[in-house]
């Protein structure tokens, strides 16, 4: 890309520990509930580069709604973001967020292949700091507010198996888009995207596991600088399911 022609540039060894915990059907779609149509959705994740130096650290939650056995929404979220300063671009300040978001997820298979179509709306209001003239920081609130959109395609595919159930191995593999808007933002083009794939273990119908290779490429917000992370990504979730078993 022209834009970056001399661009600063920071390459990082990124790595990524995270939990997911709720009523989350990630799993292919087998049957709509008409007596539980809602679901609870808890994640977190720890992010770390180079020698486990913490860069960012999140949870966030929602409820999300079961509209078919294929289409969920969560019609409201909430996230908070820790960041810490790292790499050879650090920020000024340690500036932490707070995000309300919403999401739209359609799951579908063909033949062996999972396939999970994920829209993601985010309103972020972003802490801002200044330095008066005697070297005092200080905090003026959650006083950025910035907007986000989000796509991410899913794939799984079973290895072992003929759909990722209990004892299945599997690979999983997503593409995820990001582009972003607001007063502070001069870069008008998506701004990052994250590619990862990995192998996973499907223990139970609550329990799985999976980790593998991550890449992150981020353009700041300035559009002149660019931070490129290369690292592993190991995720474990857990499924509350509150749905009546068919016998």
């Amino acid at each position: 890309d022209p834009h970056f022609q001399g661009a600063n540039l920071d390459l990082l060894w990124r790595s990524n520990v995270g939990f997911r915990m709720g009523q989350e059907r990630d799993l292919p779609p087998t049957r709509h509930d008409p007596d539980c149509p809602h679901g609870f959705a808890f994640d977190g994740q720890f992010r770390f580069v180079q020698d486990f130096e913490s860069a960012q650290h999140y949870v966030r939650n929602g409820l999300e709604i079961y509209v078919t056995p294929k289409l969920s929404i969560v019609p409201i979220g909430y996230m908070y973001v820790w960041n810490f300063q790292y790499g050879k671009q650090p920020s000024t300040y340690v500036n932490n967020e707070q995000r309300i978001w919403q999401q739209i997820i359609y799951r579908h298979n063909y033949k062996k292949l999972f396939f999970a179509h994920r829209f993601r709306f985010e309103e972020r209001f972003i802490q801002k700091h200044h330095t008066e003239t005697d070297g005092t920081v200080v905090n003026d609130g959650y006083d950025t507010y910035l907007n986000r959109i989000r796509y991410r395609l899913q794939v799984q595919i079973p290895l072992n198996k003929e759909k990722i159930e209990p004892g299945a191995w599997f690979v999983g593999i997503f593409d995820e888009l990001f582009y972003s808007w607001g007063t502070p933002i001069t870069f008008h083009k998506p701004d990052q995207n994250r590619i990862y794939t990995a192998i996973g273990y499907q223990f139970s119908k609550k329990f799985s596991i999976q980790g593998g290779a991550f890449y992150q490429m981020l353009i700041k917000k300035n559009g002149a600088q660019q931070e490129n992370n290369i690292g592993t990504l190991i995720q474990f979730g857990y499924n509350l399911d509150f749905s009546k078993s068919e016998n």
